[in-house]
């Protein structure tokens, strides 16, 4: 079956036809390249030039430093005129008018051995074996159980020395210091 077509609609569809490729024709200037977009111009961000690496420090001797003596916030190592001093320490205050005076001094505890860190571990119990092999259980303070045998490392922190029926030894990696931690229950 043959479709008639009407001037009017033949005239309709060859405008449609035309106007089709003109806009797929606008894109492509006259040599068929693609034309750019005319955009706003953005200025560029200046780029920070890229330091240079001294590498051949790497091979010179370490700087003659003071222990105690360096400014941790100054590059490198201090210059020898440089080197601010101490401020002496305060005297101790005087005692009150109403105190009597005390001759004894008071033992205070050194800045670097101010005391031991807070224990994070709990001991809850043991699980042993008939051969003598002995686990002990611990919990940290964010509930996750720990287990080890004598000389395991628990907690990346401490090495278990010794398990008793209500307590168990632990000695701090970083410290040696040992401590006794008891068996606590709920």
């Amino acid at each position: 079956m043959r479709l008639r077509l009407k001037r009017r609609e033949i005239l309709l569809l060859t405008l449609v036809a035309v106007a089709a490729l003109v806009w797929l024709w606008q894109p492509f200037g006259q040599d068929g390249e693609a034309t750019t977009v005319r955009t706003r111009a953005r200025p560029e961000a200046p780029t920070a030039p890229v330091p240079r690496i001294a590498l051949a420090r790497i091979d010179e001797p370490p700087a003659d430093v003071e222990i105690g003596r360096r400014d941790l916030f100054a590059f490198g190592a201090p210059q020898r005129g440089q080197v601010a001093e101490r401020p002496p320490t305060p005297p101790p205050a005087p005692a009150p008018s109403g105190a009597p005076a005390t001759t004894s001094r008071i033992p205070r505890a050194s800045p670097e051995r101010a005391g031991l860190p807070p224990m994070n571990l709990r001991f809850i119990g043991l699980v042993g074996n008939e051969e003598g092999v002995q686990v002990a259980v611990l919990v940290t303070e964010r509930n996750e159980v720990l287990t080890g045998r004598p000389g395991d490392l628990v907690a990346n922190r401490y090495r278990i020395e010794r398990i008793g029926i209500e307590s168990v030894d632990l000695q701090d990696v970083g410290t040696g210091e040992s401590r006794r931690v008891p068996l606590k229950g709920n």
